[in-house]
């Protein structure tokens, strides 16, 4: 009853708004004042004076706006929905924003879009789009990235602004660095994480400054096709590029960042997926310089690799009826009658990724990469093979795929 008498006087005063000789500013103060300290008469208010209400939503409390919207006010609906946005309730947004969301202008359709992006919202975005509701954006050309779209269709301001690149063009290698690395991707996730790798190594190059200089990250998309089986090495199809793209000069490796895949290294091409850690990036870098895992090695590897003689590797000794070097300890890497050994009696980063490169396989490294008759397997030897295999397995001797 007492709610009753509440609302009666609410709308008795404000069906007399109308016969007061003060101005239509004076009238929708009061609304509002009675908004405030009488909810009940906050529909009446509203649709009185829509426009001031419409133009002060983000101002109102929540018990008022929530009121509103569920009282299918649509611009409260859609006001409603970013508010639960921004308080991280993206699921309970869902159905207000859904509902009136046609209704908005370009800009709220921008800030809707953008706060679904930082909730990672991929199906809700997917749906905007859909119904051709998402605008030109941020988001809309995360969106893409999101789902492997092909590069021509990014914005180029978008990938500067971000700091990749969608095609070869006016790429140059670094005369100062011994080794130039193409960095790749063909996913979203994958250009965070490779521009994090380079950072971090520029920050701490090894083994030594001016040995690696890496390219900004290459978004390829669907112009690459990447296995997608998690428990399998990491394997892309080159073959199509290596006939079809014009590849830059003066570049020795490869870093592909796929979306799934263990790590490995074969023929210049370094496979990593983009939930890989910076230790295993470093661990596969040095077998792009010839280092062996001191675990043990596939079988079909030990089967050639371990008959062999003498140093296969800057830290393999095959013992095949030969004294290792003083100092070098027993390695897991051959598990045959013939025994290998290691530099040092301490795990080492090709053992654990998890270990630091210590400074004796950094000395071991720097040794390697500085030694005048040493050649390493580049990737485009690596593309030969589809051209020439006979000369492609000839170069391959000694360096064939690492974990």
């Amino acid at each position: 009853m007492k709610t009753t008498v509440k609302l009666f006087t609410s709308v008795v005063v404000m069906l007399s708004l109308g016969y007061l000789p003060s101005s239509v500013n004076q009238h929708r103060d009061i609304a509002f004042w009675h908004v405030k300290h009488t909810p009940d008469s906050i529909l009446i208010s509203y649709y009185r004076f829509i426009d001031d209400f419409n133009a002060q939503l983000n101002s109102l409390t929540d018990a008022t706006l929530y009121l509103l919207a569920i009282n299918a006010v649509t611009d409260a609906q859609f006001a409603w929905a970013l508010r639960l946005l921004t308080n991280d309730q993206a699921q309970s947004a869902l159905p207000f924003w859904r509902v009136s969301v046609a209704q908005q202008s370009v800009d709220k359709r921008r800030r809707l879009s953008a706060l679904l992006l930082q909730s990672e919202r991929w199906d809700d975005l997917t749906s905007l789009a859909e119904q051709h509701l998402l605008p030109a954006s941020h988001a809309a050309e995360q969106l893409k990235l999101h789902h492997g779209a092909t590069p021509a269709s990014i914005d180029q301001s978008f990938a500067s602004h971000e700091g990749f690149l969608l095609s070869f063009s006016q790429l140059q290698a670094q005369p100062q660095c011994q080794f130039n690395v193409l960095m790749m991707t063909d996913h979203r996730q994958g250009l965070a994480k490779l521009n994090a790798f380079k950072i971090r190594y520029q920050q701490h190059p090894q083994p030594s400054s001016g040995s690696f200089c890496f390219s900004k990250p290459i978004y390829l998309g669907d112009s690459i096709n990447c296995q997608q089986q998690p428990q399998h090495a990491a394997k892309c199809d080159w073959q199509p590029l290596a006939h079809n793209k014009a590849w830059p000069t003066g570049f020795d490796f490869i870093v592909m960042m796929t979306a799934t895949g263990s790590g490995n290294v074969q023929g210049g091409i370094m496979h990593l997926n983009s939930a890989s850690y910076y230790g295993l990036f470093l661990h596969e870098l040095m077998h792009f310089n010839g280092f062996e895992d001191e675990y043990p090695l596939p079988a079909a590897k030990q089967a050639w690799l371990c008959n062999q003689k003498g140093l296969v590797a800057p830290n393999l000794f095959i013992a095949n009826d030969l004294t290792p070097p003083a100092g070098w300890q027993l390695s897991d890497s051959c598990q045959t009658p013939i025994k290998a050994y290691k530099p040092s009696h301490n795990w080492s980063i090709m053992q654990y990724q998890q270990i630091p490169l210590s400074v004796h396989y950094q000395q071991l490294w720097l040794q390697q990469i500085t030694d005048p008759s040493y050649q390493p397997l580049r990737f485009s030897d690596y593309f030969q093979q589809f051209k020439a295999p006979m000369n492609f397995i000839n170069k391959m001797t000694k360096k064939n795929i690492e974990g």
